[in-house]
Formats: C-alpha cells, sequence, structure tokens
C-alpha cells in the first residue's frame, strides 16, 4: 500500500497524523509527506522551502516510529497545494492520500478546507479526510455507507483488507430512499387519490423489494467484515443518505465513515457520488472516499 500524506504544520493536519494509528494500516507501506509551500516572498522562498523540509522530515521521522515496518520519506513543494498535490500523485500512484479537513497554519502554507474539496474531485485514488477529535481509548468503530452497487462494495473491500486490532467494530449501513412521498409532504385529498392510484403500490412495492435487497447485501457483508475478525453489524434505516449517514455515524460515534467515490444502486437511491461529498462536508468523524484504481 501507498500512502501520500499532506502536511501544513496545523493542528488538523497533526490530527491527520495521529488518525492513521487508528485506520487499520498494513505494517507494510510505503508513505511519502508531502509539504507546499504557496506563500511567501521571491527573497523568502529559500529560507521558506527549508522550514517545509524540516516539517516534513519532523513528520516523516514521527511517522516512521508510529510504523517502524513502514518506509517513509518527505518532499517540500513550493505551488499551489491541491495542483501540486494532485501532481505528485499522478507520479507517485498512491493508493490513499490522507488530509486533514482543513488547516491554516501560521504562514498559511495548505489551506486544506479547499484543498481536501478538489482532491476528492480530482484524485484518481481513495482519499482520507481526518477532522480534529480528543483522543480516545475505545475500540475503533468504522461506519460502512453501502447501496450495494460497485462502488460502495468498494469500500467494504477497503475495510476488509486492512489490519484492525482486536476488538475493532464495523457497522454497514444502508440509507433507503424512499420513492413514495412522506404523507406530510402531500395534502390530505391528493395523498388519499395518490394513495388510491396503482402506481403508487408498484412505487410501494419495488421499495419492499429495494428493502429486501438492501438488508440482504448488508447481511453479506457484515458476515465478511467477521470474517476478516471484526465485530461487525448491519443496519437498514429509511431517510436521504446525504444527512442520515452522518446522523448514525454520530449516533454511533464512529472513528471513520468508508464511502464509495460514487454509486448507482437500483433505483438511484443512493448516489455515492453526491452522497460523498455531503458525508465529507459534514461529518463529524474522519471519512474515507474509496476508489479502486
Amino acid at each position: 500500500m501507498r500512502i501520500l500524506i499532506a502536511y501544513d504544520g496545523s493542528t488538523y493536519a497533526d490530527a491527520a497524523i495521529e488518525d492513521l494509528r487508528r485506520a487499520g494500516m498494513p505494517r507494510q507501506c510505503e508513505a511519502i509527506v508531502v509539504s507546499v509551500v504557496h506563500h511567501g516572498s521571491a527573497d523568502a522562498w529559500k529560507a521558506t522551502m527549508k522550514e517545509a523540509e524540516a516539517i516534513a522530515t519532523e513528520v516523516q521521522n514521527r511517522i516512521q516510529s508510529y510504523f517502524p515496518g513502514w518506509s517513509v520519506s518527505s518532499e517540500a513543494l513550493w505551488g499551489d497545494p491541491a495542483n501540486m498535490i494532485l501532481k505528485t500523485i499522478d507520479v507517485w500512484k498512491p493508493d490513499l492520500v490522507v488530509l486533514g479537513s482543513h488547516g491554516r497554519s501560521a504562514p498559511a502554507r495548505l489551506i486544506l478546507g479547499s484543498v481536501s474539496a478538489e482532491v476528492i474531485r480530482h484524485a484518481p485514488c481513495s482519499v482520507r479526510v481526518v477532522r480534529k477529535r480528543a483522543k480516545s481509548e475505545k475500540p475503533i468503530r468504522v461506519l460502512i455507507a453501502t447501496d450495494g452497487s460497485a462502488s460502495a462494495e468498494a469500500s467494504l473491500d477497503a475495510v476488509v483488507s486492512r489490519s484492525w486490532p482486536e476488538g475493532t467494530e464495523a457497522r454497514v449501513l444502508a440509507v433507503m430512499q424512499s420513492l413514495v412521498p412522506v404523507p406530510t409532504t402531500v395534502p390530505a385529498l391528493e395523498g388519499q387519490t395518490l394513495a388510491s392510484e396503482s402506481a403508487y403500490h408498484v412505487i410501494e412495492e419495488a421499495d419492499e423489494r429495494e428493502r429486501v435487497r438492501l438488508g440482504r447485501s448488508i447481511e453479506r457483508a457484515a458476515e465478511r467484515l467477521q470474517e476478516a475478525g471484526l465485530v461487525a453489524d448491519s443496519l437498514v434505516i429509511d431517510g436521504d443518505p446525504r444527512t442520515d449517514v452522518n446522523a448514525e455515524a454520530q449516533r454511533w460515534q464512529a472513528d471513520c465513515v468508508f464511502v464509495g467515490a460514487r454509486g448507482l444502486g437500483a433505483l438511484d437511491r443512493l448516489l455515492l457520488g453526491s452522497v460523498s461529498g455531503a458525508v465529507v462536508g459534514h461529518a463529524h468523524c474522519a471519512v474515507e472516499v474509496v476508489r479502486h484504481r
């Protein structure tokens, strides 16, 4: 596995480094720490680059101490952070990019609030966006949002392939967005008319078939996680995945949410292309948007 870690010296970037220890990282891995400088005068360029190199080297050593079996390098770059990270991705070809949710160091080297959005949008690999949180000694909790599509299946594959400590908990979540109009949004008379229409019953039956399909899909996913050594369960809820994935993550106190970069299930219920953006934008915890190269 190859991991690219964007670092700017902020507390948010530090949180992303610490989060690696609760991300199921493999014992053998190749990682590169990238520090991008994009502010400063031409006269101060050399001094600024030296500072960036020193920061990247310090983080390299810290990560190496956390993961002795890893091969870790570092590099300082000058330019627009998003562009330079994406260019490095193109050349170095990591499997995963790790970013803080946003971070503004004193010299404002790397504004990860906007950078993370650009990297998620354009990177051809998985991206893990981390938020600063209080340290926890509790077992790791991983939430996998799925619609049963191939893209969502990639999220499950990513979790199964990791090396999780004993006691790690995983929950497979499917959010069922019904095609039947919510009664409170339909006027009473119109609602009675709608319910008497044969089309209503056709949609209702389609919803039920989809609910059964999702239930079976996430049960199989939970079994795979259990076989991989995780304590796993599954859950189907009715709602809007753009909000309810995060709501469940917060209620369950997940450490990370795994979502597919895009995914079209039957009847387009779970559009992970848009859902992933909503989850990343509003999650209280780390979010890993999974793409298979």
